[in-house]
């Protein structure tokens, strides 16, 4: 029982880091993906419908930031549910099931980076990041009803809406112009900062303490 112990307290501390990792990740790819600051990395080419990229170390620099941040903060969703002893009822099943998504999608986007393809890249880095959302929204749903302390379902519920707002941050900065480009990154920046959190949190074992039901399956 202690071994047993000990290997789930170690796989913790590696979600944690992995967490926290993560969302220090998402703030340079916050910055780097809005303002570009060394030039562009890719042009829009019509004849193809996708766009080719112009210069490969900016391009790598640019996005691997962004799989690393997704892959790494969903291996921290994870751990946030191992924490809990969740899944719990069917929000949590799914919630554990976009995870995986996200972090299948993170390894596909990285992909797409390696081989300088930016569509195998940024399709799944969007799609990848919603998952993300959802996931951790559905985490704070099961956490709070396994009884969680409300600072814990509070933090994931508001990490997951800020997630899925990332889905229309882009055309909010680039289509319609509403937000400015360091707005934008301000937004990515915030997110990551909020994993940042998650991970020093799922380190010292916030919200650890075991729960009435937390294993039980509830029903909606």
């Amino acid at each position: 029982m202690h071994a047993r112990e000990a290997v789930n307290g170690r796989r913790l501390r590696l979600t944690a880091l992995a967490a926290a990792l993560g969302g220090l990740l998402w703030m340079p790819y916050g910055v780097f993906e809005m303002t570009q600051p060394w030039g562009d990395d890719t042009v829009y080419r019509d004849d193809r419908g996708y766009e080719v990229v112009t210069d490969a170390l900016l391009y790598h620099l640019y996005s691997l930031p962004g799989s690393a941040a997704l892959m790494l903060t969903a291996l921290g969703l994870l751990g946030a549910f191992r924490l809990r002893g969740l899944p719990a009822g069917r929000a949590g099943r799914v919630g554990v099931l976009l995870a995986y998504a996200a972090l299948t999608l993170a390894v596909l986007s990285a992909a797409g980076v390696v081989v300088q393809f930016d569509p195998v890249f940024t399709g799944p880095r969007i799609l990848g990041t919603l998952a993300l959302g959802a996931g951790t929204l559905l985490a704070g749903v099961a956490a709070r009803r396994t009884g969680a302390a409300a600072s814990w379902t509070t933090a994931l519920l508001a990490l997951g809406l800020l997630g899925l707002f990332l889905l229309p941050l882009w055309p909010l900065v680039y289509a319609v112009e509403l937000v400015p480009e360091g707005g934008g990154a301000a937004v990515i920046v915030l997110f990551g900062l909020g994993w940042v959190l998650v991970g020093y949190r799922l380190w010292s074992g916030w919200g650890a303490e075991p729960t009435r039901g937390a294993r039980d399956t509830v029903r909606p």
